[in-house]
């Protein structure tokens, strides 16, 4: 689920990228340099540190980079009220549908905290813009990713949750080191700006919120491919060394995963052993896994795990609901379920969906491991 949403400024919020490229090269021309405007074009999206680093030894000029900063965001301040600039065609809806949904909205941009706030003035934004961050702010400028992940800080939103939107190819590249979902904007005014390297490219911002609700879209998926089920792999790995560390040891945690929830041992579940998996999907991204098998009095819920990032929020309803389908299917009247009986917040979960603990279990899994479990049981 997308919870915010990152944008960048220039070319994204409103079409500046040319109002940006008048102000620096009638800089430079006072300089006498000649061939500016293609000059700066490998720049785009940059931070305006490293472009006059490199127009200053290119037309070896006399100012320090500091004063040419300080001169280009003077002069792109004091002329933004005169600059005819209006907010970028569908900006307005996209907004409005982020304030709608609840999704929050972050600024992260190269340009300068002052440019950047009187924007914000110039298209009134301030409605709708949460935090911002500036490339002033940041160790690394864009293609980095640490003005993203700046702005998802301030959010605290992680940044799995956030979705990017960025016309320059630097940019799209800092979405992506970022791990959040890139939108590529293909603005004709940017430059000749590849994005094609973002998760998905669009013409018209205008398109963006049926994005939004696509990635919002919950699908659960049997796991029948060897891709599906590499998918299960990988999140078997990151949840269970994020999740268990603290209820069981280490060494415990890699054997049973090894033995448990390895592509083999996966494999042999299903094959051979009578094993349903299922994945739930949020857009196109997988979020979580669950197992059952059939028992001869009961449908046995084996595994349900979610990323660190989805708990809380209902998510493990679907495969709740998933299982006492299938256990109906099945002519079961009940589903049963194992968990450890100091995994605290999962026995709550049970038990709020209607569970009840019916026994302890030890169980002997080898490599001198116990598995000291609570059986619990749902009545359907």
């Amino acid at each position: 689920m997308i919870s915010a949403v990152i944008f960048d400024m220039d070319g994204v919020l409103l079409d500046s990228e040319p109002y940006h490229d008048q102000t620096t090269t009638s800089i430079l021309e006072s300089y006498g340099a000649k061939g500016a405007y293609e000059a700066i074009r490998p720049f785009v999206g940059r931070s305006p540190e490293d472009m006059w680093a490199a127009m200053k030894i290119k037309y070896d000029i006399p100012a320090s980079v500091e004063d040419l900063v300080e001169l280009q965001w003077k002069k792109n301040v004091s002329g933004l009220s005169d600059s005819g600039l209006e907010r970028s065609e569908g900006l307005s809806e996209l907004l409005e549908f982020c304030h709608k949904k609840g999704i929050r909205v972050a600024v992260a941009s190269s340009s300068r905290q002052d440019f950047m706030e009187a924007v914000f003035d110039h298209l009134d934004l301030w409605k709708y813009v949460e935090v911002f961050a500036s490339g002033s702010e940041v160790e690394n400028g864009k293609p980095m990713p640490d003005i993203f992940l700046l702005a998802a800080t301030r959010l605290d939103v992680d940044p799995e949750r956030c979705l990017v939107v960025e016309d320059s190819t630097a940019g799209v590249q800092a979405g992506r080191m970022a791990g959040m979902y890139t939108i590529g904007y293909d603005n004709p005014t940017s430059g000749g700006q590849n994005v094609n390297a973002a998760d998905v490219v669009v013409k018209s911002l205008g398109e963006i919120p049926k994005i939004i609700e696509q990635l919002s879209e919950v699908k659960i998926l049997p796991v029948t491919s060897p891709t599906r089920k590499m998918a299960v792999v990988s999140l078997a790995q990151i949840i269970w060394n994020e999740w268990f560390p603290s209820i069981i040891s280490q060494e415990q945690v890699n054997y049973m995963v090894d033995k448990f929830q390895s592509m083999p041992a996966i494999d042999k579940a299903i094959e051979e052993e009578g094993y349903q998996y299922f994945l739930e999907v949020l857009g196109d991204t997988p979020i979580g896994y669950m197992g059952v098998k059939e028992q001869e009095d009961a449908l046995l819920l084996s595994k349900l795990y979610l990323m660190k990032p989805f708990r809380g929020q209902r998510r493990s309803n679907v495969f709740f609901d998933k299982a006492e389908e299938i256990a109906r299917e099945k002519g079961k009247d009940k589903v049963r379920l194992f968990v450890n009986r100091y995994n605290y917040n999962s026995i709550r979960v049970y038990l709020r969906r209607g569970y009840r603990i019916m026994k302890e279990e030890k169980t002997d899994i080898g490599g001198g491991f116990i598995c000291d479990d609570y059986v619990m049981e749902k009545e359907l």
